[in-house]
């Protein structure tokens, strides 16, 4: 049912809950988009050796989830754009903002992420196919991620902080960055005129 919601699949090789801690670990973890304009390597959004949420996500029927930390690592995260302002990422946060409880009446799904943390993440940005960037990150961190929130705005948020990470990483001379430096540019440019 979630998958049908979210057009997305997940997958999971084991799966650990721990009530008194309101913990749930997910080791091996992959989840992929559905979108149409992508082809299958580019909708992989989320590849994980483990992902940890903790926080108040077992209420059943309640309409609110609130997750204190998401900490994921070794991880590949892989942003592909199909169009200004399309993204895998946009179409998965759009779905997760429209996500409905089920209940007699659907009420919408409402969701908060105080913390989410990636150790050891590679991250890849495409472009209408194209490869534009691939950075390793030690630590990315994201705060208060929520469903009130537009995806464009929760795009942002992870955007700049990789952005800011690439800069920083052309400072130091890493030579395992691989940028498209022009292609960046054009697609910077482009999704700021946008908004």
């Amino acid at each position: 049912m979630a998958s049908e919601q979210l057009n997305a699949d997940l997958e999971v090789s084991e799966l650990q809950v721990n009530s008194l801690t309101n913990g749930l670990t997910a080791n091996k973890v992959r989840l992929a988009t559905r979108v149409d304009e992508l082809s299958e390597p580019e909708n992989q959004l989320l590849l994980a050796k483990q992902l940890v949420l903790t926080g108040d996500w077992q209420a059943l029927g309640s309409s609110r989830v609130d997750i204190s930390k998401i900490a994921v690592s070794d991880a590949q995260l892989t942003v592909s754009y199909y169009g200004t302002g399309r993204s895998n990422l946009h179409e998965f946060l759009q779905q997760m903002s429209d996500m409905k409880v089920q209940k007699i009446n659907s009420v919408p799904l409402r969701w908060q992420v105080d913390e989410w943390v990636m150790d050891n993440v590679t991250i890849n940005l495409f472009d209408k196919g194209e490869p534009i960037l691939s950075v390793h990150v030690d630590e990315l961190a994201l705060t208060d991620l929520q469903s009130m929130q537009d995806p464009d705005a929760q795009v942002k948020e992870l955007l700049w902080p990789i952005l800011d990470q690439v800069v920083e990483q052309v400072r130091s001379g890493n030579s395992s960055l691989q940028v498209d430096s022009m292609a960046l540019s054009r697609f910077l440019l482009r999704e700021a005129m946008a908004f």
